[in-house]
This record gives C-alpha cells, sequence and structure tokens, in this order.
C-alpha cells in the first residue's frame, strides 16, 4: 500500500532540527522536564523547516496575498517559535529552580541561616569581584600605590541600610519575575500558558502507528515487534491497545506533575514577592518547596 505521506528525513549536516534541547541533569525534575519535551517530539518533527529559501519566500508571499494552503507555512512558523521559546523556557525555569535552592543552602550551610552574615559576605564578594560601590565601602591599608587601584580594601559594615541590596531576598530576587524580566523565571508561566502543549503531551498515543495509519488508509496496518530468536511478528491489536491505554495514564500522570510544578513555581513567586526580607521561617519555607520541586514531591500542589 502506497501512503500520501512520508517522515521528513533530514541531514544533520546541513540542517539544524532539534528544537526541544534536553535538560543535562538528573534530578527528578530533570526527567520530569525532558519526559514533557520527549511528548512533544513528533510536533517537533513536523513543525521544523525544511523548505529551501525560494519555497519559504514564495510560501509567505503566497499568503500574504491571501492564497490559502493546505499546509500553512504562518501555522508552522507560529508553532515553531512556540516550541523554541517552549524549550527554551524549561531550561530557564530549571536553572532558576536549581540556583534558588543552592543559593539558600548555602546560606544554611555557610552562614548558619544568619542574615546580616550572609549580607556582610555577599557585600564583600560583591565589591571585590567587581569594584564599584561608594568611597565609604574602601578603605586603603597602606600598601601599595592607591592611585595604581592598590592596597585597597572592603570596609566591613553591619549596617542595616548599607547592606540592604546585598541582601538574601535581594539575591534571591534575581530568579523570580519582575516588570522589567524577559524570559522564563519561577512563576513567571502557569499551565494555561502551556496548555496547548500540555494536552499534545497528554494525547500522545493519538499520533500511535496504529492509530496514524487507520487515519491515512482506512485500514488498520500490522505493527511489528521482534521476538526473542529475532523475528518480526505482528503485535495483536489488542496489546496495542493496552499499551496505548496504559501510555495515556502514564502521560496523564506526567502533564498533571507537570502542572503542579508550575502552579508550584507561581506560589513561590507570591511568596517571595510579600514574605518580610527579615522572616527566617519565609526562607525555610522557599528552600522546603525549592527541594521538593526539585525532587517533584507535590502532593501540596494542585492538581494533587
Amino acid at each position: 500500500m502506497s501512503l500520501p505521506w512520508a517522515l521528513p528525513t533530514f541531514n544533520p549536516n546541513i540542517m539544524r532540527f532539534t528544537t526541544l534541547e534536553k535538560i543535562k541533569a538528573d534530578t527528578p525534575l530533570a526527567q520530569l522536564f525532558n519526559a514533557y519535551l520527549g511528548g512533544l517530539s513528533t510536533l517537533e518533527i513536523f513543525s521544523t523547516p525544511r523548505e529551501s529559501m525560494r519555497a519559504c519566500r514564495l510560501a509567505f508571499a503566497s499568503e500574504a496575498r491571501g492564497e490559502v494552503p493546505t499546509l500553512s507555512i504562518v501555522d508552522l512558523a507560529q508553532r515553531y517559535y512556540e516550541l523554541t521559546v517552549l524549550s527554551n523556557a524549561l531550561s530557564g525555569l530549571y536553572w532558576h529552580i536549581e540556583q534558588a535552592a543552592e543559593l539558600l543552602a548555602s546560606f544554611y550551610t555557610e552562614h548558619g541561616g544568619d542574615l546580616t552574615a550572609y549580607a556582610v559576605a555577599n557585600r564583600r564578594y560583591i565589591l571585590t569581584e567587581y569594584g564599584d560601590g561608594e568611597d565609604a565601602d574602601w578603605h586603603h591599608n597602606g600598601t601599595g600605590n592607591p592611585d595604581a587601584g592598590e592596597g585597597w580594601e572592603v570596609t566591613e559594615t553591619t549596617d542595616p541600610a548599607r547592606l540592604a541590596e546585598y541582601s538574601l531576598h535581594r539575591e534571591l530576587a534575581r530568579f523570580f519575575p519582575d516588570s522589567e524580566s524577559h524570559g522564563e523565571y519561577i512563576g513567571t508561566s502557569g499551565p494555561i500558558d502551556f496548555h496547548r502543549f500540555t494536552l499534545a503531551v497528554e494525547h500522545q498515543t493519538d499520533f500511535a502507528p496504529r492509530k496514524m495509519f487507520a487515519a491515512v488508509g482506512g485500514v488498520e496496518l500490522p505493527v511489528y515487534r521482534q521476538d526473542e530468536s529475532g523475528q518480526f511478528v505482528p503485535i495483536p491489536i489488542i496489546d496495542q491497545i493496552e499499551q496505548e491505554i496504559n501510555e495515556d495514564i502514564a502521560n496523564e500522570r506526567l502533564t498533571a506533575y507537570f502542572n503542579a510544578v508550575l502552579n508550584a513555581g507561581q506560589h513561590l513567586a507570591e511568596l517571595h514577592a510579600t514574605m518580610n526580607p527579615n522572616d527566617l521561617h519565609g526562607y525555610k519555607l522557599l528552600h522546603e518547596c525549592l527541594n521538593n520541586i526539585l525532587a517533584v514531591n507535590m502532593e501540596a500542589y494542585p492538581p494533587f
């Protein structure tokens, strides 16, 4: 039987075709995000550009004139852009969650949970590493040529007003969104923002070979697997259906955890924005929740 379509082929030497970049980490959260991205692989294949520049120019020009093609390059371009943003967003979100958790871990292990000690050390590090500051932030120790930048040391202080911009709360702010931030931070986006693609992940079995062949050809084509002797034998329809049901259940659970992570991120962003910067309990709660997100312990968040 001749099918009227075929999966696109790619030459990796001449075409970039990987849109959904997996996260290189071993945490449960990285595994969750990578499984979510894996559920979009079919969508990625059919959205990846493979036109020549001529074909691309003519296709866009055709639609600009109002012509209605069988396959809209405008729709494909939008989907490709959205998948690229999605991939970048998950990488950015993961990085911010991981870095925020590590910062809070060091707050407890290196500074004993002391907010003043953290701010003092952070101020010293930033001024030493990057310079700048006010005149009062520096003093000359009497050695070297001060005009040549030699012998300058940070003047220590515990003045709350001078430590405010080096506080733990201020340092954590770079992992959460604000009115001027670009990209994905903890709490930037919620389940509704990923909804279209979450549905695609949840319904991956719609693209199962059995269903796709039946939709195109109108008949059930046999799907094969290799047995113990190395022979290819047809997989019974009932086994295929059972596998699809099991995959549907697994995909529903995957997307439920994914949505719970996004919900948790928005809760944490609200907590950081509204907490008293001197509230030690707030930092303890933030640290605990970030570790739970990394471990995908999401029972405290919807839909669980």
